[in-house]
């Protein structure tokens, strides 16, 4: 029996192909989309999910509640509290701490008299213990937790440190040098890091080494409650009869009672940390989620397809169904043979669909810049998703047409009357080409909004001028060098100006602190440091709108305010804040002078407002070296650039990026996000396309006779066009203005999340209307014309 149903589904799609083949590659299409966004999905949900002990793992962050009402979040917390709250609690199982994304370069020894080889090893570099390692899922391949960390000069690698430095993972006992001052003996090789982690690192130091690295400030980092940085990671391992409440609670009682007013620490569970936006998340889970209803949607528009063609091929095969019916054929049995169909149409889109994907994937990951792997027979989720999909699409696809086919009466689908099947199906198609409309619809007007957007991010004055701004971090800030390095470049006519900075003005750093103007009180409101040199606003394109620039100093002295730390002084002409006392507490306690006002400018993305800040010289916290340059001369600029550099700093690797570059990195979510719904509305519109032409050529071949007479009764051909494309342009039409507000209410929600955003105009929505119309008229219009040229004798004969 099943053998026959096959049989006989085979021979009817064999005989419908051109319908058969819209059907496969539509469904194909859509399943591939979907996959790819569940591969997406999976791989960001999957982040630090593997660790052993995962549910009862906890991150502390940290909210900075300020007395003017803002809430500031911080992803770090001072080193103390591991301590503090370990021994509050001592119930607590394990409690760790990671000091990530250090920076160094790295040296290592060679033999035989050769060339000592250097590294640049970028935000790469981590300190930790074991208890790190205790408590989350390494591989080590050689050594242990218990024993790598136990010196100061302990070091542990990954594999692919260990072959990019000497060539071979056998590399306990090797030594290598870090900024040419400290020696560290390798005593650990560990598995390189999986893709799925935000606690990346290819390099961990021995936590004692801090006293080593940073002797004039590790006290301080060690024992200050005051001391944030946001690249301190602290962990805790609470067990089942601990909740994180408590240790919330208790938190602050190990404070003093100032501190505790204005700081808050959370515990944050491990599967949240790389959906937090507050906390630098990289993805938020209200995004995944939107790509898994795009994925689902872009199903639904397939089904749609097959629904529409199932039911509008009912009067071809009502002949056919109606002798099935009359030799003894069961509705249950007519029920079956279509569902069978179906099922076969929907395996054979399956496979097109893992074949396209397979074949398309790592085109896909060098595009959207990610890492998603395509093995379904390893992956069991992705076999299920698969399996589950095949199912569902065979019952929401085959379920109605067969139902509507099997239910014909046999004397009146003998006699092609069916009328009252036919119009209930006709109904029921418009309304799901109207359906199938609106999700195209939405999808172009939010790719055109969210390209709008991102364009606005990457264009706006930023109140700086970022172009051309080479950023390269230097080792050693030491004044006679610096002197040397920037007179050096200076020298060389495509370069007009040097700044020895802590940042660029935009930058993730987020140092600051409160402030105290003249005689007042310490303000209620928080101002965002910035440090650098005389030739920072110079370098960098702030403009100086009321005063003088900063003086060269080695310390705090003079301060640049922007207008926004003016506004909040509430003072209201610029010129008159200038020549008073200002401390910044983040720098120093000594008052300085503020000596000019630079026009507002955007120290973040643009996702936040701007914020009161200032400038300083504050020579010993210096990171980088901002060169801008002649871009007609790129090539010769970075050339004398590395050439100084080299001469200058002979120990260490010369590396360098552009300081746009690194701005556009704050908008990699809405660059891949702009990818993503671009690609689903392509893809949409593809699909109703290939629906659409099925449909128009089926009801032109049932009109056949209809369009016959009319020629003869002397219809022109544009009539004929006319008539056959108005029912599907005015289906497009109603489902423009259904999809307008839809498309309006769900790109006013996305805009809000950003402090700076466009405006949606309302010529976004006549455009996206005008390409919908436009696309179904050139789809429709081929077929109609087809049938309108035809020979209306032919046609009258035929029937």
């Amino acid at each position: 029996m099943i053998k026959s149903y096959l049989k006989i589904a085979w021979r009817n799609l064999w005989k419908h192909k051109f319908y058969t083949l819209i059907n496969v590659f539509g469904l194909s299409m859509g399943i591939a989309c979907s996959i790819i966004l569940f591969q997406f999905i999976s791989y960001h949900l999957s982040f630090d999910a593997y660790h052993h002990n995962k549910k009862s793992l906890y991150k502390i962050v940290e909210q900075l509640h300020l007395e003017d009402g803002t809430t500031l979040y911080e992803k770090g917390a001072p080193m103390v509290l591991a301590r503090a709250v370990k021994t509050a609690l001592p119930q607590i199982k394990d409690a760790a701490v990671l000091v990530q994304k250090r920076s160094f370069t790295i040296s290592v020894p060679q033999g035989n008299g050769a060339e000592k080889k250097l590294f640049y090893e970028k935000e790469n570099v981590g300190l930790a213990d074991k208890h790190w390692f205790n408590m989350l899922d390494y591989t080590w391949l050689s050594g242990s937790a218990e024993t790598a960390f136990n010196d100061p000069d302990n070091a542990v690698i990954t594999q692919k440190l260990a072959l990019k430095y000497f060539g071979t993972d056998d590399a306990v006992g090797r030594v290598i040098r870090l900024d040419s001052k400290h020696n560290f003996k390798v005593t650990g090789i560990l598995a390189n890091n999986v893709d799925n982690t935000d606690l990346k690192c290819d390099m961990f130091l021995s936590l004692m080494a801090l006293k080593t690295l940073y002797p004039d400030v590790q006290k301080d980092f060690q024992e200050s409650w005051y001391w944030e940085d946001s690249r301190n990671v602290i962990f805790l391992q609470l067990p089942p009869n601990l909740s994180p409440q408590k240790v919330e609670a208790t938190i602050p009682k190990l404070m003093d009672k100032e501190a505790a007013k204005t700081f808050k620490y959370f515990l944050q569970p491990i599967n949240e940390v790389h959906f937090d936006g507050r906390y630098s998340g990289v993805i938020q889970k209200s995004l995944l989620s939107t790509l898994g209803i795009v994925g689902l949607l872009l199903i639904v528009i397939a089904c749609v397809n097959f629904v529409n063609m199932a039911t509008a091929q009912s009067f071809k095969r009502a002949k056919e169904i109606g002798t099935r019916k009359v030799l003894g054929s069961t509705p249950v049995a007519i029920f079956i043979q279509f569902i069978t169909e179906t099922a076969l149409i929907v395996f054979a889109a399956v496979l097109l669909a893992v074949l396209s994907v397979w074949m398309f994937l790592p085109v896909l990951n060098s595009w959207l810049q990610t890492t998603l792997t395509f093995n379904f027979t390893h992956d069991k989720t992705l076999f299920v998703f698969i399996a589950l999909s095949m199912l569902i699409i065979t019952i929401a696809a085959g379920f109605y047409p067969a139902l509507v086919l099997s239910r014909f009466k046999p004397v009146n689908a003998l006699k092609n009357q069916v009328g009252g099947h036919s119009q209930a199906a006709g109904l029921s198609r418009k309304s799901l080409i109207v359906i199938q409309n609106v999700i195209a619809q939405v999808l172009i007007i939010g790719t055109i909004i969210i390209t709008m957007q991102v364009r606005y991010l990457k264009t706006a004055d930023l109140g700086f001028n970022k172009t051309g701004v080479v950023m390269l971090p230097l080792p050693d800030f030491d004044k006679i060098k610096t002197d040397f390095f920037r007179n050096q470049l200076l020298a060389n006519p495509a370069i007009s100006a040097v700044s020895f900075c802590y940042r660029a003005p935009s930058s993730t750093a987020d140092k600051g602190g409160s402030i105290k103007y003249e005689g007042r009180d310490w303000e209620k409101f928080v101002g965002r440091t910035l440090m650098g040199d005389a030739g920072y606003a110079k370098t960098f394109g702030l403009r100086i709108i009321a005063g003088r620039n900063i003086a060269e100093a080695d310390s705090a002295k003079e301060y640049l305010v922007n207008e926004q730390l003016v506004k909040q002084l509430g003072i209201k002409d610029p010129r008159k804040i200038i020549g008073h006392q200002f401390t910044a507490g983040d720098l120093t306690d000594k008052p300085g002078t503020i000596v000019g006002v630079v026009k507002d400018f955007h120290a973040k993305s643009l996702y936040k407002v701007i914020e009161p800040s200032y400038i300083s010289t504050f020579r010993t916290q210096y990171q980088y070296a901002g060169v801008r340059i002649d871009l007609k001369n790129r090539s010769a600029a970075l050339s004398q650039i590395q050439k100084v550099f080299q001469s200058v700093f002979p120990e260490n690797v010369f590396e360098y990026r552009f300081l746009d570059e690194q701005i556009n990195d704050f908008y990699k979510k809405e660059d891949l996000l702009n990818k993503l719904i671009t690609s689903s509305a392509v893809i949409a519109i593809f699909i109703s396309c290939l629906g659409l032409l099925g449909l128009i050529s089926l009801l032109t071949m049932q009109r056949t006779k209809e369009i016959g007479i009319r020629k003869v009764l002397g219809a022109s051909v544009t009539n004929i066009t006319a008539l056959l494309s108005a029912d599907f342009i005015k289906l497009v039409v109603i489902a423009i203005v259904v999809a307008s507000p839809i498309a309006w209410l769900t790109m006013s929600k996305y805009l809000q999340d950003f402090a700076y955003r466009i405006d949606i105009q309302w010529w976004v929505f006549v455009l996206a209307a005008a390409l919908s119309v436009l696309i179904a008229f050139a789809t429709v219009c081929y077929q109609s014309l087809k049938a309108a040229m035809a020979n209306p004798v032919e046609s009258l004969r035929n029937e």
